[in-house]
């Protein structure tokens, strides 16, 4: 097994895929690098890639007219960004390498191919998406609310 598809398999978003979907997202990823400061995602740009990041932490940033950048969230490795690929979109937030990055990059149109030809993969990566977008929509309500004020 190469390191790839290890990395693939072992991802916390990915652990449990069946050996032949491991081995359809290993078909459309490669290994990408971010450094510090450098967009993954740019507000107003189509989103045409799923991020499993490996190392490093990126902040999720939205900018308001006339002011800095403020951060939503910052996520890190094990997380995914991009999990709103299901559907042709884009960007609403900005997503900056807070440090040097390690990703795998996945192809969303590839992902999107494979999921269509082959339902249980798709309804595997699916409830993975929606539960992230769950549980990143509640760590995103907990910061609005400020509870440690």
């Amino acid at each position: 097994m190469d390191e790839l598809e290890q990395s693939i398999k072992t991802h916390p978003f990915l652990v449990g895929l069946e050996p032949a979907h491991v081995q359809l997202i290993t078909a459309s990823a490669t290994s990408v690098r971010f450094r510090a400061g450098e967009l993954l995602i740019r507000e107003g740009e189509r989103e045409d890639t799923l991020y499993l990041i490996l190392q490093g932490t990126i902040t999720i940033e939205v900018t308001r007219p006339g002011s800095a950048p403020s951060c939503v969230e910052t996520i890190g490795a094990g997380d995914v960004l991009g999990v709103a690929q299901l559907v042709p979109a884009t960007a609403h937030l900005d997503c900056r390498a807070r440090e040097t990055v390690a990703a795998l990059a996945v192809d969303n149109a590839s992902l999107q191919r494979a999921m269509d030809a082959d339902p249980r993969f798709g309804y595997a990566i699916v409830t993975r998406m929606l539960a992230r977008t769950y549980h990143r929509l509640a760590r995103v309500r907990l910061q609005q609310l400020d509870v440690y004020r």
